[in-house]
């Protein structure tokens, strides 16, 4: 699927991953292709990007709001760093 990490500087990450855990308002989630599509508020922590069982990327956000789509992925998040 088509994952993009946005801050509000630039465009973070931009790319395909096989699966990414994000952590939401109520909790991490788990996001892989063909998701049902939501929206959700998002919390402090860990953007996990995996191809397989291999960790692609790691960020740390502060918060922001994501949108999952059956193609894919946008996190709009308030800070990034590359961990």
């Amino acid at each position: 699927m088509h994952l993009t990490l946005i801050s509000p500087e630039k465009i973070v990450f931009s790319g395909a991953v096989e699966m990414a855990v994000i952590p939401g308002a109520k909790g991490e989630f788990g996001v892989l292709e063909n998701h049902i599509p939501f929206m959700t508020m998002l919390s402090q922590g860990a953007v996990r990007l995996y191809d397989g069982n291999t960790l692609k990327q790691d960020f740390t956000i502060s918060g922001g709001f994501c949108e999952v789509t059956p193609d894919g992925c946008v996190i709009v998040a308030d800070t990034v760093e590359k961990t």
